[in-house]
Parts: structure tokens; sequence; C-alpha cells
């Protein structure tokens, strides 16, 4: 079974990079920076260092990632059967529900891209499992501690799965030799600080370091936890992270319905196996249903599948009435299902070029800079800046942007296709399960010209660039003429004020077609969204930005600064 699973995870090997994360591990790889999320905080240094280590026979950074991938996927059949016999689960039990965890569809989807979650989760799953071991043997409990140190450099909520199994082993340790738990203390706590001091050095310092960490952890609190205002309440997302984050509707219902049934059998028969293992997962099960982007379910709920494959195969036990012949029989009727369902999915990855490597390509065979511009999407960035880094652009909002500079070259725009179908240079892979599998971004990326755009008018100040980025600078009023359009449009603004008049509260004014739609006061930075209707007749939309102060400049500056543009985006809704 362990070489059956083994050999499948060929089968999910992508054939380019595809996710916005891939592309900031490779940055990682090639230029490793924090600050820069190359990679995104914390850094991930174990899983980029075991890149590296990979780098020496691979060629390629992507692959390198990807071939660390490929061995954990393989290690994590066995180091599942490790954990679910050492809490003395049956032989059948064991095998059955590590071999339904290897084909899970995100589990074996995840597996074949340069993921850090199947490095993580491997890692984690081996050192719960030593742990458990550890109880009886120092050498295990040793060893625990180590691997679990890896798996935090990784990620750092791993401890929260090894915590569980960490206290259990170490009140048997600290009773047979207290100095077994001393060195393992030393041990896990050494080869942490190695990995993310090391992190923190290549970032530059550890100061910066520990900015970067704060801002993402500020951004994931405002965006993406609980705390969020736009995020639905708890108890609507409850289903999502625990019911359908297997992909297939029909298999997350059967999987859950054995589930329940697993829980009421345990429950009743007070089964401790069953909460030693809640224990162990149930944590960072929880974290990530208070705090994760509730859009990528399927891959964040990967660090505690394991905590559901065992219940699955132990619901299949309970309705058989324990005969092993049925609990065989059924627990393989139910991985096959899921093998069937996924294996469709994964032949697009395997064969084709993702959607955004082939936008960029076309970028490099399209675009020249002596005549063309290129306008990149936020969200594409990455992928130009490691598949094309000598290609000049600027960096605009999203797939409706408006450009802040004409100039006298053609501007074309680089974008995942969100909002309407490009009218350029499409590329697009097919949804069907994997839409259900992976996370529903880049599945269709254009190259278009640019031909609609923006008009500056009364009260701006002429354009102005740093590298990728560019903005303009406005007065104490402007006026922008927008394209004309049909339908309900989005219209998206991220605006900036002098730090010096905030503490004069100045107010914003936004208005569309002469109508108000929002007056903000006293904000250093301004970003929303607005959903309108647009002016009738095929006529140009007018724009206008108002601010009661400006800032005076010194040193003969004549500019009299109000709000600073950097994103302006206008389309379809």
């Amino acid at each position: 079974m362990a070489v059956v699973c083994a050999a499948s995870r060929f089968l999910a090997m992508a054939k380019s990079l595809w996710d916005w994360d891939e592309a900031l591990f490779c940055l990682g790889m090639r230029s490793y920076d924090v600050t820069s999320h190359h990679p995104h905080p914390p850094g991930f240094p174990v899983y980029i260092a075991l890149g590296h280590l990979a780098r020496f026979f691979i060629h390629s950074d992507f692959r390198a990632l990807q071939a660390v991938n490929l061995a954990a996927g393989m290690l994590l059949f066995p180091a599942m059967f490790m954990l679910c016999r050492e809490l003395r689960f049956r032989f059948d039990v064991a095998l059955l529900a590590s071999a339904l965890l290897l084909f899970f569809s995100n589990i074996w989807f995840f597996g074949g891209g340069a993921f850090s979650d199947i490095p993580s989760l491997t890692l984690v799953v081996f050192a719960a499992a030593l742990f458990f071991r550890g109880c009886r043997d120092a050498e295990a409990y040793l060893m625990g501690a180590f691997v679990l140190a890896l798996a935090i450099g990784i990620r750092p909520q791993n401890l929260a799965v090894g915590l569980f199994p960490g206290i259990v082993a170490t009140w048997h340790r600290a009773r047979a030799n207290w100095r077994d738990v001393v060195f393992a203390a030393l041990l896990g706590i050494t080869i942490t600080a190695i990995a993310f001091g090391e992190a923190a050095w290549v970032t530059g310092s550890t100061a910066r370091y520990l900015d970067a960490i704060r801002v993402h952890s500020d951004y994931i609190a405002r965006i993406d936890s609980f705390r969020a205002p736009n995020r639905p309440p708890l108890w609507r997302l409850f289903d999502r992270f625990f019911i359908k984050q297997y992909g297939s509707p029909l298999l997350s219902v059967l999987t859950s319905v054995l589930v329940l049934v697993s829980i009421i059998g345990s429950v009743r028969n007070r089964d401790r196996r069953i909460a030693f293992l809640a224990m162990t997962f149930g944590p960072v099960a929880v974290m990530a249903w208070l705090m994760l982007d509730r859009f990528s379910v399927t891959r964040f709920s990967l660090a505690y599948m394991p905590l559901f494959a065992l219940l699955a195969i132990d619901g299949v036990r309970y309705l058989v009435r324990d005969r092993p012949k049925l609990v065989v029989a059924g627990s393989a009727a139910l991985i096959a299902a899921f093998a069937v369902w996924t294996l469709p999915a994964l032949t697009a990855v395997r064969r084709e070029a993702s959607p955004p490597v082939l936008a960029v390509e076309a970028a490099r065979g399209r675009i020249e800079p002596s005549k063309q511009h290129l306008f990149v999407a936020f969200n594409m960035v990455p992928f130009v800046e490691y598949l094309d880094p000598a290609i000049p652009f600027t960096r605009v909002l999203d797939d409706r942007a408006m450009p802040l500079s004409a100039g006298d070259r053609q501007p074309w725009l680089l974008a995942e296709d969100e909002s309407t179908p490009r009218s350029g240079f499409v590329f697009r892979r097919e949804r069907g399960r994997l839409w259900n599998i992976a996370r529903r971004h880049y599945f269709e990326c254009g190259l278009e010209p640019m031909t609609r755009l923006p008009q500056f008018g009364d009260g701006w100040y002429a354009p102005e660039r740093n590298g990728a980025d560019e903005w303009r600078w406005m007065g104490k009023h402007s006026t922008t003429t927008l394209p004309s359009a049909e339908g309900m449009m989005k219209l998206r603004l991220n605006l900036n004020l002098p730090g010096e008049l905030i503490s004069r509260h100045p107010v914003i004014t936004v208005r569309l077609n002469g109508a108000v739609l929002d007056r903000v006061s006293t904000v250093t930075h301004f970003e929303r969204d607005y959903k309108v209707s647009p002016a009738a007749g095929n006529r140009a939309n007018v724009l206008e930005l108002e601010t009661t102060e400006v800032l005076q400049q010194p040193d003969g500056d004549p500019r009299a600064l109000g709000i600073q543009v950097r994103y302006l985006s206008w389309g379809p809704d």
C-alpha cells in the first residue's frame, strides 16, 4: 500500500507553477527576503532550505520545491500509519486511514506543486507519532522534539499540533529521566531558533524581519480572521471548514456522516485514542476556522485532514459492527471513490502549463518596450518577477485597472480575468472538479491592449513613478473622465493623504456623475470599492475627488498636495 500511494503521487505532478504562493516560494529560492514576501512571512525557512538541498540536483527552483513535496507525499503514508499504530489502532484501520488520507482530493492535488503544506504535514505527523512512542522510548522522544522543531520551521502553527503529544510524552519522560526533557527542550528550541534566526539574518535584520511578520499578522487579522468586518459569522463557515473541505459534494456528505458516526461511537465508548487524536489536530483545526482565508479552505484544511481520515475509517468500523472484512470492503470503496473522483481533475495540471505562466510567456513574446508598455495586475506581479524579471512593467490593481499614465506607447494589461473576458491573448484552464479542489484563482488569465483609458483633467499633477509603482497627486479638487459603460460597474480607489494633514481633520468627498458616493474624514489611507450605475446614453463618466485640506510644499515646489492616488479601477461588477 505504501508503494501504491507513493506511485500515485506522480499523477499530481504539475507541469508548471500555478498559484500566488508557489511564485513567492520560487522567488524566495532565488532571492530570500521576507520583507518583500520572497516568500511571505514568516518565511518558511526549513522548506526553503530543503528546496536548496534539492536544487543541488535539480536545475529549477520550481522543480526543486516540487521534488521536496513529492518526497513528503511519499512519506505521508508511513507517517500516518505510524501515528495510528502508536495510538493503538488495529493494523487494518491504520492502513486504511493512511491510504484514505493520501487519496483525499486536496492532499493529492496540493502535493504535486510547490506548496509548503504537505512537507509541513508529513513532518508534524511524524513528530506526533514519535512523541507518542516517546512515552516509553527516550530516543523516539528526542527525535520527536527534533522533527517538531523542523515542522515549526516550516509553519509555526505546527506547534499547536505537537503540543498535546509533546505534553503527554514529557509527563512520561519526566518520571523516567528528567534529563531527557531538558535535552529535548534544548534541542527543539535550538533548531527553531536557528531556522528563524537564519530567516531574519538573510532578510537583512531582526527588526525588519519582525516588522514584516507584524504587518502580515495585522493583515490576516484585518482581512482573513473572524475579526474581519466582511467575514461571515463563524457558524456560517463551519460547514466550509469541517464538511466541504474534500472538494466533492457527495463524498463530503458521505465522509462527514462517517466522521459523525465515529464521534458518537467514541463518546459512548469513551475511546481515549480518538480523544488523543482530537487533542492533537483539533487546536489547529479551530485555529484555521478562526483565522484563515475562507476562500482557501481546501488548502488550509490540509493541516487537520489526518483527524478526518481516521475518524472516517473508524466510522466505517462502527457502521459494520467492527467486522474486519466489511471494514476493509467499505473503506476500500470510500478510498476508491476519492481516487476515481480526483484523478480526472489532475490531468490538466499534469499535462498543461498554467494560465498565468502562459500569459507571462505571451507578454515576453509580444511586448516590445520601445513600442508598448506593460501594466501588470497586482496578483500577477509575482509571476512576472519570477518568470521574466527583465521585462519593465507598472503595477496596477486588477483587471479593471485605469493606468495613471499613458505616454506615447501602447499600453497592454496582463491580468487574471476576474470581471470581463480578455480581448487579446486569453489562457484558460478547464474548471470542472478542479474548481472545487484548488484555490479559485488563475483559471483565466490574459494579455490585452488597453484601449479604454481615463482622462485626467483639472486638479491633477503629472504622474510620478518609482520602479514598478506609479502615482498621481492632486490638489484640493480633481476631475477624471472614465470610459462609458453599460450595466453595474465597480469603481475601486486606493488613496493616500499626507500625514501632516491628519491633525487638521481633512474630509474626502468622492462623487461620480455629480452623485456623492462617499465622504470620509481623518484617514491616512483610503481604500474603497463602489458598485455603481454608469452614466446613461453611453456617455462618459465623471469622477470627482475633493479634500478640504492641502499641504503646501517647501523649497519652491508650487504644488499644493491634497490626495495621492495609487490605484484606480473601473470595470464591470
